[in-house]
């Protein structure tokens, strides 16, 4: 049986997290930069525009328990802002307005 597009959607995204994270399922303080560089050009060129400096910020406030790492639930709460960024945009909201 073939996965169905929620799975294999939420499979990418597990698989995308063990690509970046460490033997502990956590990516270190300077990884979270470099997954976003590397696989949300369009929403980092977004946020450039409007003159707000994302990834300076956005791993002090995914870090929810401030043990310098951001773990899978972290994780997924990032990538949870970001696609509710792009499901907003295609109710015609534009790009980066939700304040995440």
């Amino acid at each position: 049986m073939s996965s169905t597009e929620a799975e294999k959607t939420t499979i990418g995204t597990s698989d995308l997290s063990h690509k970046y994270s460490g033997p502990e399922d956590t990516i270190e303080k300077g990884d979270p930069p470099k997954l976003l560089k590397e696989n949300s050009r369009n929403f980092l060129s977004a946020r450039t525009k409007m003159g707000t400096d994302y990834l300076s910020t956005v791993f002090e406030k995914k870090d929810k328990n401030k043990d310098k790492k951001v773990d899978s639930s972290e994780l997924l709460s990032l990538l949870g802002d970001i696609a509710t960024d792009y499901h907003n945009q295609g109710h015609g909201a534009p790009p980066c307005s939700g304040g995440n």
